[in-house]
């Protein structure tokens, strides 16, 4: 049988205070932890902002315009197809390569048939995804191709990297292997290589991506048809789906 005392009053109160300021204690490391973390969080958007070197809106000289382009798209298609369509992407985006994967071979043989023309809109925010800037270098290739070959060469080797995009957070494929697969497109090796390597686009690629805000799209896929845009992706793909049945 114990023979201890029963706690007094005074113990219980005291204990109950020390319980107390230990909780208080824990909380005020919790808030300290969290703001720091917060600022580190701050820091590390602001130091990304910075090191970008935003130049958002700065003036494009006809150099750095790519040929068969309007209006930050290159159009695939006959000019008087009845419906058109409008397609936002970025090159490292998994989601496009899904949506891509959907409906590709669908709206590439309602291109075919003349039903309808798209606008590709080609963009890059997705660099921090990438251990080698993969989403502005390949973005910039795709202007390239479009720039020296024309919007049917310019699909293919679309098509050729979403075939081949690279998972998110690793080594995209090098600028070498973008001008491989360019001339696999139909591109000419000569007309590409240098524009590729120079990230000749780079600026034009930049406000592109603004104005993609500007439309009222505020990720990729981002899909028109005939001017409405749709809600989500999976939305997208069911509608792009019934409108080239």
């Amino acid at each position: 049988m114990s023979t201890n005392k029963p706690t007094s009053t005074a113990e219980r109160a005291r204990a109950a205070l020390q319980q107390q300021q230990r909780a208080e204690r824990r909380r005020s490391l919790l808030v300290v932890a969290a703001v720091v973390a917060v600022l580190a969080v701050i820091g590390g958007i602001t130091y990304f902002a910075i090191s970008r070197q935003d130049t958002t809106g700065q003036a494009v000289t006809d150099s750095g315009t790519p040929r068969n382009t309007d209006g930050y798209a290159v159009v695939v298609g006959n000019a008087d197809a009845p419906l058109t369509m409008k397609f936002y992407e970025d090159p490292q985006c998994p989601i496009c390569q899904q949506f891509e994967a959907q409906v590709g071979d669908k709206v590439a043989a309602a291109i075919d048939d003349g039903k309808v023309k798209v606008e590709y809109h080609i963009v890059s925010f997705l660099d921090r995804a990438s251990k080698n800037q993969y989403s502005s270098r390949a973005a910039n290739a795709l202007y390239v191709v479009a720039d020296t070959a024309g919007p049917e060469v310019f699909k293919k080797f679309h098509d050729l990297l979403y075939q081949n995009q690279p998972a998110e957070n690793s080594a995209g494929p090098d600028d070498d292997q973008l001008i491989q697969w360019a001339v696999q497109a139909g591109a000419d090796e000569s007309a590409v290589s240098a524009k590729i390597k120079d990230d000749v686009y780079g600026q034009w690629i930049t406000n592109a991506t603004d104005q993609m805000s500007k439309d009222g799209v505020n990720g990729t896929p981002g899909v028109f048809i005939d001017g409405q845009l749709q809600p989500d992706p999976g939305t997208a793909v069911s509608a792009v789906l019934q409108a080239v049945k």
